[in-house]
């Protein structure tokens, strides 16, 4: 388990999940299912990419923020 924040890749394609402990890195990709901190509790959502926007945003709450948000994979 890596518990980090997620950062956009150089490439604009990848998310890179970053762990707290400054060790451990994950590349996290469109259509990959995750967790991420909102309000102090862990929601599953799936990452996906828009080729239309051009950004990265998590299915049913596209409002909010991907890069910098706390986040959690499971192994």
């Amino acid at each position: 388990m890596i518990i980090g924040f997620l950062t956009i890749g150089k490439d604009s394609r990848s998310c890179i999940l970053s762990a707290l402990n400054g060790k451990d890195q994950s590349v996290i990709m469109p259509g990959q299912y995750l967790y991420v901190n909102v309000s102090n509790g862990w929601i599953p959502v799936e990452l996906k990419y828009s080729d239309r926007i051009g950004r990265y945003y998590f299915s049913h709450l596209p409002e909010l923020p991907v890069n910098g948000r706390m986040a959690m994979v499971k192994s």
